[in-house]
């Protein structure tokens, strides 16, 4: 690997979630899974045992593929107690640390896109994001966009060989100017270079250099050194 400066020039920017915006402080993001959340909901709003509760959840589509915050309507049940349940839950598993609340909250300042690349559903990053107050049950004024494990239908989400090249596909993003953002070789490095997409930074926080690159990769120890070599977007591109 060699350590050099290079100036990135892409208009879209997409980021994992998990690793690379968040660091976990316990084993899981949630100390009672999402589903188990909804259940005791569905128990308690419908005075049901377990079982039941969860014959009915899967009768309204697979709990495995699809993001849990679709199943509240058809159940009958409020969206803000189960945010408020989740939200308060993650508080707990998870910080973003302050490099990534910078860039999250300086990339539109240089007129790049934003968009999530990810295993968790809008909704579920939306939870994650509130815990630095980037995000809410509304949305995030930073982010153009989801694209989760859920979008595209596909029982293997972000794990499919097809996700990155059908975020492309449905943004119209160019490869040749879009920027993915993660911290896993296997999981976000390769797929991304696979689908064609130019521009990987891989983020590894105990890193000793600020920045490495191999191989047209960048390995970066912060998303401040990543922001600082992204060339602004002038409105006339």
């Amino acid at each position: 690997m060699q350590s050099e400066s290079h100036e990135i020039d892409v208009d879209v920017a997409l980021i994992d979630v998990d690793g690379t915006i968040t660091t976990p402080t316990r084993k899981t993001d949630f100390a009672v899974p999402p589903l188990e959340h909804l259940l005791r909901m569905v128990m308690h709003h419908d005075s049901i045992p377990r079982t039941e509760a969860l014959a009915k959840i899967r009768q309204i589509g697979d709990i495995e593929t699809s993001c849990i915050f679709n199943f509240l309507a058809p159940l009958g049940l409020p969206v803000q107690p189960y945010w408020d349940a989740l939200q308060q839950d993650v508080k707990g598993g998870i910080i973003i640390p302050d490099d990534a609340i910078f860039f999250i909250k300086s990339l539109r300042s240089k007129n790049i896109r934003l968009f999530s690349a990810t295993t968790n559903s809008r909704m579920a990053t939306l939870v994650k994001l509130s815990v630095a107050d980037l995000g809410g049950i509304d949305g995030s004024p930073y982010f153009d966009g989801f694209f989760g494990g859920d979008s595209f239908h596909d029982p293997l989400g972000k794990w499919s060989p097809e996700f990155f090249p059908s975020i492309l596909k449905t943004g119209g993003f160019d490869p040749m100017r879009t920027l993915m953002v993660g911290d896993n070789l296997e999981q976000d490095m390769m797929p991304a270079l696979r689908a064609g997409i130019k521009r990987v930074a891989i983020i590894n926080r105990q890193q000793k250099e600020k920045l490495l690159r191999k191989d047209g990769v960048l390995f970066i120890n912060s998303l401040e050194v990543l922001y600082n070599m992204l060339k602004p977007v002038s409105h006339t591109d």
